[in-house]
């Protein structure tokens, strides 16, 4: 967003003749320019990137909804923007073959176009989709939910790194560093299984049976929980002996 997008107000009132800005109670809390591009140009704190098991068992960084309406509310101010959804939820069936078993399943998959408004910008849109194996009606309100959410966040992505636009970077340090902090991870639960006397077969299997997924798809906070307790256990062992 530069300069040239953003309606600069000048003794409280809007340049445009007609802008809704001109209301008497209108945009009390908006922040002026300078300060919402100084804010926009602030590197994202890292405690707002949250992170999720992507393709091949990698750690993505990504922010939360409801980070990213946080994000919005504090740099643009609350009423200064706003998000509507454009068209109809889309949706279909998708069917997928496991690798190993032979097995087919069907996931359904919902998309969502969103368009995203700050005053005195130009509007922002994308989309966004969410998926679930899940056929109950519960579970497809939620799916529904996470695709226009994820169609909101797409969109506010567009005004910068604020709203993790660079976690999208591959170069990002924020995917090295999720990656070393799951390889170590692993490495530790693997070490860990030894001290047991588990050769590395049997660690991943007891590791994979406490979290309850394959060893492969643990995330660190499965891997962290594991670790923990193997390590209550080599204390148990220790003190036994």
């Amino acid at each position: 967003m530069t300069a040239t997008h953003i309606t600069e107000r000048r003794n409280g009132q809007s340049e445009r003749p007609g802008d809704p800005a001109t209301d008497d109670h209108a945009d009390e809390h908006e922040e002026p320019l300078g300060v919402v591009l100084g804010l926009l140009a602030e590197p994202l704190d890292p405690k707002l990137v949250a992170h999720r098991r992507g393709g091949k068992g990698q750690m993505v960084p990504y922010i939360e909804g409801y980070q990213a309406i946080n994000q919005a509310n504090r740099i643009f101010g609350y009423g200064q923007w706003g998000a509507e959804l454009v068209g109809p939820v889309g949706y279909r069936e998708l069917t997928r073959t496991h690798k190993g078993s032979g097995e087919v399943s069907t996931v359904g998959m919902y998309w969502a176009s969103v368009r995203v408004h700050v005053r005195g910008c130009e509007p922002r849109s994308d989309v966004g989709c969410a998926f679930t194996a899940d056929d109950s009606p519960e579970a497809h309100d939620t799916t529904i939910k996470a695709a226009a959410t994820d169609a909101m966040k797409r969109a506010l992505r567009q005004y910068g790194d604020q709203f993790g636009n660079g976690l999208y970077d591959r170069a990002n340090p924020a995917h090295a560093t999720a990656a070393r902090e799951l390889a170590d991870l692993r490495a530790a639960v693997l070490a860990m299984g030894a001290q047991l006397g588990l050769d590395e077969a049997a660690t991943r299997q007891q590791a994979a049976k406490k979290a309850g997924r394959a060893f492969t798809e643990l995330e660190i906070g499965d891997l962290a929980r594991v670790l923990r307790a193997m390590g209550e256990a080599l204390g148990r062992s220790r003190r036994a002996a």
